[in-house]
């Protein structure tokens, strides 16, 4: 019975911790204060001005169709890193597949296509 009773005991706060709770509170309050209805409407107001003075940057989307995924028609450019990846990777296949040319690439009889491509 003993060993329930340590294990549900709770240990109490201490003054630091119900200082800083009291304090949170205080400005979770404070905060809560400042959201009234005519605070939102304002807002709302705000929003409503900048999007109409910022109207001329707006593109207009009735003429331009958008889609979530094009299937690459509109790729993003390539950085200059991956550019030179790209020309790298290029570059091997090309010295590749010159090295394959020179060799000869007929199988005899019996032997493995592994062995050929040697």
């Amino acid at each position: 019975m003993e060993k329930q009773d340590r294990k549900t005991r709770i240990v109490p706060e201490s003054d630091r911790t119900k200082k800083v709770r009291e304090k949170l509170r205080q400005q979770y309050q404070e905060t809560e204060s400042l959201i009234t209805e005519a605070a939102l409407a304002d807002t709302v107001n705000k929003i409503h001005e900048w999007i109409s003075a910022n109207a001329m940057h707006r593109i207009v989307l009735r003429k331009k169709e958008i889609c979530l995924f094009d299937q690459n028609q509109n790729a993003a450019h390539l950085s200059r890193k991956v550019e030179e990846i790209a020309k790298q990777i290029r570059v091997q296949f090309e010295n590749l597949s010159l090295k394959r040319e020179d060799s000869p690439s007929v199988i005899k009889d019996g032997e493995s296509p592994s062995v050929a491509l040697r």
